[in-house]
């Protein structure tokens, strides 16, 4: 195991999960539009002269961003020269190079076509639920990248069983989650409720904006979600009974717990911009526990009770 290679995986995805905290304290405060419709340039310049802060947390946020980038590059550089050819991790290097180019231009997307400030199209719902899809990838990608650095296994995608089959729905659960999540967000930053009460006839009103309409819903499926990924975690794990794989079910229930108590938090204090930010940092780590939990147990070898022909191929 290349143990430096290892401990700088870990450390550009957590550097990626601050900037995608960033990024939406970028949303949360209606800064997206600080650079105006230009990028990579802002406001027309390299490095802008201003005195407005939203130019300067949308300018931080792409340095950040940018930075990201140039670790993703050296993790790249480092599983090549760190593995031989054909190892996953350095598949996973090359998978999480692709997964943030496609990152930076889905956000260059949003400043070009102005999908940021006030913006409350479908369009930029659209946008943004793209944008969360491939940022959970991203943070999939990077979180195996570091796994198979430390000799994570191949991932035994068929023949799985029961096993594959809550894996497989549990990360759809999550992704779809996080979709709404990101749209409740914006619905909250554009239409702020004042009081509990207000928000509750925001919810209700059949003529309010469809970002308000939907938000009623992302409490009910989190709670449906966090019961389900807490009987899929446990039932993995006395499937796949490993160390590894008993530690991430628990991981994964403790977080969404959490999860959960500051989605209540968020709720009660009308959504503040820090519990929102600490929201979506929790979001993110439940995503990368349930990344662990599938690798973890899709890694290891299905019972030989199965046929043959039901033995996994790997990939």
């Amino acid at each position: 195991m290349q143990r430096g290679f290892v401990r700088f995986a870990w450390g550009v995805l957590a550097y990626n999960l601050a900037v995608i905290v960033w990024g939406a304290y970028v949303r949360a405060t209606g800064s997206g539009a600080g650079c105006g419709q230009h990028w990579p340039l802002c406001n027309g310049q390299i490095v802008p002269r201003t005195e407005q802060i939203e130019t300067l947390i949308e300018f931080t946020h792409r340095l950040t961003s940018g930075l990201a980038g140039i670790f993703v590059i050296a993790l790249v550089v480092w599983a090549l020269r760190a593995f031989p050819k054909g190892h996953l991790a350095r598949r996973g290097a090359w998978l999480s190079l692709l997964m943030i180019i496609i990152e930076g231009l889905l956000g260059a997307g949003l400043v070009l076509f102005q999908l940021v400030a006030k913006d409350s199209s479908v369009a930029r719902a659209v946008a943004m639920s793209i944008h969360l899809l491939n940022t959970l990838v991203l943070l999939g990608v990077l979180t195996l990248t570091a796994w198979w650095g430390q000799g994570g296994g191949a991932l035994q995608l068929r023949g799985q069983g029961s096993v594959g089959v809550l894996l497989g729905t549990s990360i759809a659960a999550v992704m779809f989650l996080g979709v709404s999540g990101a749209i409740t967000a914006l619905g909250d930053t554009l239409f702020p409720a004042a009081s509990l009460q207000h928000g509750l006839a925001q919810d209700l009103d059949p003529y309010a904006s469809f970002l308000i309409r939907l938000r009623i819903y992302h409490p009910i499926l989190a709670i449906i979600t966090g019961i389900y990924l807490t009987f899929a975690g446990q039932r993995v794990a006395r499937l796949r009974p490993s160390k590894a794989t008993k530690r991430a079910a628990l991981l994964l229930t403790l977080l969404f717990v959490g999860q959960l108590i500051v989605g209540v938090l968020n709720v009660a204090l009308l959504v503040p911009v820090p519990v929102q930010l600490v929201h979506l940092f929790m979001a993110d780590v439940v995503w990368v526990a349930l990344v662990l939990l599938t690798a973890s147990a899709c890694a290891q070898t299905v019972p030989a009770s199965l046929p043959a022909t039901a033995m996994p191929a790997r990939v």
